[in-house]
């Protein structure tokens, strides 16, 4: 019994001793510098001012740019949705000016926004297609969790928008995406 009380007493020890190496190695893995890039892909819900319902389909976003401080990146980034039924494709899209806002310097919680262009297309086949363009906008909100020294899965949510003088549109986007710091 007291061989076993020991062995337990050394072993907590050990771990106590380790506890300082890890939260270091912790704060070393969240270190944010230089380039960064993400790209990621999910499922988003499209809906507009008179839409009578949201419809569903595949959505994704890429984004790249540079390290202010461990607390703001800066970047630009492209959102967007697309939905094929019947010979008809529908997409809305913005290229973004954005930035990244990490309220913990060390931790992976993450809200990101951006102003640029917007973008609707509707394509039917065999009848051709068209298009509109105007203001676009994102906020979301993400999590980096490290699983490299420099690379982190991340779950997001993101909503875009377009709007232009003849049509709108509004994206709410669910995914997982790959950061590289």
């Amino acid at each position: 019994m007291r061989a076993l009380l020991r062995a337990t007493f050394a072993l907590a020890l050990g771990l106590t001793a380790l506890l300082p190496l890890a939260a270091s190695a912790q704060e070393q893995a969240r270190t944010r510098e230089g380039f960064w890039f993400n790209a990621g892909l999910g499922y988003g819900t499209l809906g507009c001012q008179d839409c009578s319902s949201r419809e569903g389909g595949v959505s994704g976003g890429v984004a790249l740019g540079g390290t202010l401080s461990q607390k703001v990146l800066l970047g630009a980034g492209t959102n967007g949705w697309t939905k094929s039924e019947n010979g008809a494709t529908l997409t809305v899209g913005t290229v973004t000016a954005l930035m990244r806002f990490y309220p913990s310097a060390a931790g992976g919680l993450f809200l990101v926004g951006g102003l640029g262009v917007g973008t609707i297309r509707a394509e039917v086949s065999g009848f051709g297609s068209d298009s509109e363009t105007g203001f676009g906008a994102l906020v979301g909100v993400g999590y980096d969790i490290r699983v490299g020294h420099n690379v982190s899965l991340t779950p997001f949510w993101n909503g875009f928008a377009m709007s232009s003088s003849n049509s709108d549109a509004n994206v709410g986007q669910l995914g997982l995406g790959i950061t590289v710091h």
